[in-house]
């Protein structure tokens, strides 16, 4: 795992949103958004993704590249995540 992780809170956040299969905008620092539904996530041993489902196709976007997530279904409990806070999963 890279030094560099997301607080374990902010797991918890994207794993909620996967779990209900939300559609969402998913915001990367480089200032691009991609749109989807919330699929999954991975990792290997360099780092984690989010998997977002379109149409047929998934893609995986590297957790540490997404500045937030708009949850796009207004029943969510949570309808903004940023991903650039402080903190961290590593023990």
């Amino acid at each position: 795992m890279s030094a560099n992780v997301l607080a374990c809170d902010l797991h918890d956040h994207i794993e909620i949103i996967c779990m209900r299969r939300y559609p969402v905008a998913v915001h990367l620092l480089d200032g691009s958004a991609v749109h989807g539904t919330a699929h999954d996530t991975r990792s290997n041993a360099q780092q984690e993704f989010l998997l977002l489902q379109q149409d047929s196709d998934s893609i995986e976007i590297p957790l540490l590249q997404i500045e937030h997530i708009d949850v796009l279904d207004a029943s969510a409990p949570q309808q903004h995540i940023s991903l650039q806070q402080q903190g961290s999963c590593k023990f």
